[in-house]
């Protein structure tokens, strides 16, 4: 038997007296909680002890109080007896007071500390009424701050599904595109590596190579622009006669021609004058 297993069957035997103890299944785990119960039991009688003595001190404190203020009553010449209702009612409010506050007696100095303390036990009150209207008042605040960021997410939430429920179909057909894309796109690349097989076995040269004939078409391009300002060139010759005897003879027709013109100017010139 261990230490715990002695104390608890100590308490046990000292709570039942003459009676048996009732049976329980003796293990380490029930040793643990009754005793456990027994240090609990015998802390909660060591405080009813203390408070049963304190008020046994406090009910002689009271009676000799009582007593003094009898005999100071009865030195007066008023005995509680000759105490009229409301002098009674002020002793029986004055005793009230004294348990209320907890006082040892009813001195005037115990009854002012016994307010003075009872005034500082308001005071913190209110304080921590305050300061608990402050957090409910700043809890509050952070409650409707969430609320308002609930609702806007909500409504975020709501704006999503609806852009997503739209653009669904959308998806659906790119995403069929995409298919049909990369269908496309195998089927060119097993075509390009036909056409590359069929260029390695047809010992193509580089010359009629893609890259090289586009080059080529741009090199011609290049070429016609380049001769058309020589083209132009070239047609203002077209209108000369090809001999140079035949050349002379319009030349020399284009001046006669051209005399001609001048003397017609000159003669309607001068009939101008006339006038």
């Amino acid at each position: 038997m261990n230490e715990q297993h002695q104390k608890v069957r100590a308490w046990l035997e000292t709570l039942f007296v003459d009676e048996p103890i009732p049976t329980f299944e003796i293990n380490s785990k029930t040793i643990e909680i009754l005793s456990t119960l027994v240090d609990i039991n015998r802390k909660k009688d060591q405080d009813a002890k203390i408070l049963t003595e304190d008020l046994a001190q406090k009910k002689n404190e009271y009676r000799s109080e009582a007593k003094r203020l009898q005999r100071i009553i009865s030195s007066v010449g008023l005995p509680l007896s000759n105490l009229s209702q409301s002098g009674l009612t002020s002793v029986r409010t004055l005793a009230s007071t004294a348990l209320l506050l907890d006082l040892r007696d009813t001195k005037m100095s115990s009854y002012l500390l016994g307010i003075n303390e009872l005034s500082k036990e308001l005071h913190s009150a209110k304080e921590e009424e305050i300061k608990s209207k402050h957090a409910t008042t700043k809890q509050l605040q952070k409650t409707n701050k969430a609320l308002i960021q609930y609702n806007s997410l909500k409504k975020a939430c709501e704006t999503l599904e609806e852009q997503i429920s739209l653009q669904e179909p959308i998806l659906k057909q790119r995403l069929r595109d995409t298919g049909f894309l990369n269908q496309k796109t195998g089927e060119y690349q097993r075509q390009l590596d036909q056409l590359l097989s069929y260029q390695k076995q047809a010992n193509l040269e580089p010359a009629l190579y893609h890259k090289a004939l586009e080059k080529k078409y741009e090199d011609v391009v290049k070429l016609e622009e380049d001769l058309k300002p020589l083209k132009s060139k070239l047609d203002t010759y077209h209108s000369l006669p090809p001999d140079i005897s035949l050349a002379k003879v319009r030349l020399e027709e284009a001046r006669r021609e051209l005399q001609s013109l001048e003397e017609q100017l000159t003669r309607n010139i001068d009939s101008m004058h006339s006038m």
